[in-house]
């Protein structure tokens, strides 16, 4: 418990939840004042499904940050070369003079 005395029900329980050992909450509530003592019991009881699941949720995603991912596939180490064809001059000279026809441009 922090060293400030809580001011209510919910002070108290919120101190109690926030112990990880179950001794230390047992005595904990051994040691909550009688006319708090149900409300305190009611307010740990509800809330510490929640508490028990977040630690749960946080324990697992530390596991997965943790975890190293899946090693990526190698590539083939030697490339292997692409057949390029060269192009003659004279057959994109000739494609180049249809479209300039087309376009209206002549005689460049």
């Amino acid at each position: 418990m922090s060293a400030s005395r809580p001011t209510s029900p919910r002070d108290y329980a919120a101190a109690i939840l926030a112990e990880p050992s179950l001794d230390r909450r047992q005595l904990l509530m051994g040691r909550c004042p009688a006319e708090w003592r149900s409300q305190v019991e009611e307010h740990v009881r509800s809330a510490f499904a929640k508490v028990s699941a977040y630690r749960q949720h946080m324990a697992g995603r530390a596991e997965q940050a943790r975890e190293k991912p899946p090693a990526a596939q190698r590539r083939d180490a030697t490339p292997k070369p692409r057949r390029v064809r060269k192009s003659a001059p004279e057959i994109g000279n000739a494609a180049i003079a249809k479209l300039r026809n087309a376009v209206g441009k002549g005689g460049v």
